[in-house]
């Protein structure tokens, strides 16, 4: 198997970025406890999602259309929403157990 940043731009890899972001986003917050106490969790997803989907589509072998924007941009938002949606469930069980 090639592993490619384009891979990013597939189903599979939009969920395997959305890990990896929520990981990185937990070992910033250890090194940097302000992410965590001011709640940028969020922020940090968002833009993490959207500068690994940017290279992505940027380095795509593919001509970039309007549809292959599309597919970037569909891309984009299951990332940050995976990524922050892991991070709420993670947080939700720690607040409760």
């Amino acid at each position: 198997m090639d592993l490619t940043l384009a891979n990013v731009l597939t189903a599979g890899g939009a969920v395997a970025t959305a890990a990896l972001i929520t990981g990185l986003i937990e070992i910033f917050k250890k090194l940097l406890p302000i992410i965590g106490a001011r709640k940028w969790e969020p922020w940090l997803a968002f833009v993490f999602s959207l500068v690994i989907v940017v290279l992505a589509f940027a380095s795509s072998a593919t001509t970039q259309t309007l549809e292959t924007a599309f597919w970037a941009f569909l891309a984009w938002y299951g990332i940050a929403t995976i990524s922050m949606g892991i991070h709420d469930q993670v947080t939700s069980v720690r607040s409760t157990g």
